[in-house]
């Protein structure tokens, strides 16, 4: 058997800039760790049974309900969803004109800091081009410093429906996309 050997890159995007859903409020999703995620397969093992990235992303959350009178509803909440760069990507493209399908990447989140029952996270999910609800939370304030959110990235694994072994050996690159909503 011929060793395949993949190395799989994860371009984060993020509109990094404050955004006003109104003037009294402000909602802000800010990337900590792990602007790009690097994965090298380049065993049997890993081939046959996925690589698993614990931690491989931490996003920070920043909320802020000014209580404003004049508002038209009061905020409840944020939901942070994933998908691929603005939906347009249908799979992995490799440098040597291979690609790969989304699903054999799977993303899973989970409370690094600041968060508590009021907060559910999900996965794991296979990356797609809808945009999935990865955190969804009632917390109202919190500071991205405080509020941080560990994401794992699983290539490959029982979680995913695709193999490594289906594909041909190459560079493959994605870019995944966060969304940060806040909810009234």
């Amino acid at each position: 058997m011929k060793l395949k050997s993949f190395l799989i890159s994860i371009c984060l995007v993020f509109i990094y800039s404050v955004s006003h859903s109104q003037p009294y409020n402000t909602a802000r999703l800010s990337l900590i760790q792990s602007q790009q995620v690097e994965v090298y397969v380049n065993s049997f093992d890993e081939i046959e049974n996925g690589i698993t990235v614990p931690g491989g992303t931490v996003l920070g959350v920043t909320l802020q309900d000014l209580n404003d009178p004049s508002a038209p509803a009061p905020l409840s909440g944020f939901e942070i969803f994933v998908r691929t760069n603005n939906g347009i990507s249908s799979n992995f493209e490799g440098i040597n004109g291979n690609s790969m399908d989304l699903d054999i990447l799977s993303l899973t989140s989970s409370n690094r800091q600041g968060f508590g029952s009021s907060t559910f996270f999900y996965g794991p999910l296979s990356l797609d081009q809808i945009s999935q609800l990865i955190v969804e939370s009632t917390l109202t304030n919190c500071d991205w410093s405080t509020h941080q959110i560990n994401v794992q990235y699983e290539f490959g694994t029982a979680n995913c429906t695709s193999k490594f072994t289906s594909f041909k050996s190459d560079f493959y690159t994605v870019e995944v996309e966060f969304i940060l909503e806040p909810v009234f």
